[in-house]
C-alpha cells in the first residue's frame, strides 16, 4: 500500500501540471487569452514548460494590446483627417460664399484692369489686380495647407483692398523675417485673424493691426494684434472650450450676452470664424498648445498667438 501510494503521488504531481497546461493550451487555441498564469517556481522540466507557456501568454496578450493601440491610432488620425478636410471645406465655402461664377468674375475684373489702365488709373488698375488676385487665391487653393509665405501674400493683398476701402482710418504693421518661410499651415489661417482684427480695431476712430513673425529656436511665433476693445474673458474662454471639444459654435447663451460679437456680423449666430482657424491649427498638428489669445500692445485690444514647430 506504500508503495502504491507513493507511486500514485508520483505520477498525479507529474501529470496534475500537464492537465492544467493542456486545459490552458486548449482554451488559447480558442482565442481566450484571459487564462491565469500558472507562476511555478520548480526548477523541474514541467516548471520549465510552465514558465515558458507564462511567457508565451504576456507577450500574445502584449501583441494584442500594440495591434489594438495601432489600431485605434490610425482610426483617430483617420478621423481628424475627416475632421480637417470638413473644416477646410467650410472655410473654403466660407469664402467663396456668393461666388456664382469664378471665371466670370476673373474675367470681368480683368477687363476692368485693362480698361483703368488703358485710361491711365495706374492706382485702379493696381487695386483691381489686387482684388484679383485674392479671390482667385481663395477659389483656386485646393490644397488644405500653404506656406506661410504664401498665407502673407493673401493677407497683403487683403491689406490693400481694406487700406483702399478704409483710408487712413486703418494702419498696418508687417514685421516678418527676411527669409523664406516655407512651413506649411493650414491654408486661410492668417487672412481670417487679420480681417479679424481690423475689423475691431477700426471701431475706434483708427484702427492699429499689426502682424509680428519672429523665429525662436525650433518654433515660428506669429503675433496679429489689434488696438480694439479686446475679448472679453467669457468670450474667450468659450472659443477654448470650443476648439478642446472639437465643436464650432458658440455656447447660444455666450452670443446673446455679448453686444461685442469676436466673429463676423455673418457669423454671430454660429461662431465658426474664430474658431475654425484654431480647430484646424489644432488637427493639423495634433496639439492643443499652437495657439492663444492674450490682450494687445499695452494691455488693449485683442492678440491673436499661433506658435508652431520649424520643420525647415
Amino acid at each position: 500500500m506504500l508503495i502504491f501510494t507513493f507511486i500514485y503521488l508520483t505520477i498525479t504531481s507529474l501529470t496534475k501540471p500537464l492537465v492544467e497546461i493542456s486545459e490552458i493550451a486548449h482554451r488559447v487555441s480558442k482565442r481566450d487569452f484571459d487564462v491565469p498564469l500558472f507562476n511555478r517556481n520548480t526548477n523541474d522540466e514541467i516548471g520549465n514548460i510552465c514558465r515558458a507557456f507564462d511567457r508565451m501568454i504576456i507577450s500574445i496578450r502584449e501583441y494584442i494590446d500594440t495591434i489594438w493601440e495601432k489600431a485605434r491610432t490610425e482610426a483617430e488620425l483617420r478621423e481628424k483627417e475627416i475632421e480637417m478636410q470638413a473644416l477646410y471645406t467650410d472655410a473654403q465655402l466660407r469664402a467663396l460664399q456668393n461666388q456664382i461664377n469664378p471665371h466670370f468674375l476673373f474675367n470681368t475684373l480683368n477687363s476692368g484692369a485693362q480698361l483703368a489702365m488703358m485710361e491711365g488709373a495706374d492706382k485702379t488698375c493696381y487695386f483691381i489686380e489686387q482684388v484679383s488676385d485674392f479671390f482667385r487665391y481663395n477659389i483656386q487653393q485646393q490644397k488644405q495647407t500653404a506656406t506661410i509665405d504664401e498665407e502673407l501674400g493673401l493677407v497683403d493683398n487683403f491689406v490693400y483692398i481694406m487700406k483702399v476701402r478704409f483710408g487712413s482710418r486703418l494702419e498696418f504693421e508687417k514685421v516678418v523675417p527676411t527669409v523664406p518661410l516655407k512651413v506649411e499651415i493650414p491654408a486661410m489661417t492668417l487672412q481670417p485673424l487679420v480681417e479679424n482684427c481690423i475689423k475691431h480695431g477700426l471701431k475706434n476712430t483708427t484702427g492699429k493691426v499689426s502682424l509680428e513673425i519672429a523665429l525662436k529656436g525650433k518654433y515660428i511665433t506669429i503675433s496679429i494684434s489689434d488696438n480694439g476693445s479686446g475679448i472679453p474673458d467669457e468670450i474667450k474662454e468659450s472659443v477654448f472650450k470650443a476648439v478642446s471639444a472639437d465643436t464650432t459654435r458658440l455656447p447660444a447663451e455666450i452670443l446673446n450676452q455679448t453686444a461685442e460679437p469676436v466673429i463676423d456680423d455673418t457669423e454671430k449666430h454660429t461662431g465658426t470664424g474664430l474658431i475654425n482657424v484654431f480647430l484646424r491649427l489644432k488637427l493639423y498638428f495634433h496639439r492643443d498648445d499652437i495657439f492663444d489669445i492674450t490682450n494687445g500692445p499695452e494691455g488693449k485690444g485683442t492678440k491673436f498667438i499661433i506658435r508652431i514647430p520649424n520643420h525647415v
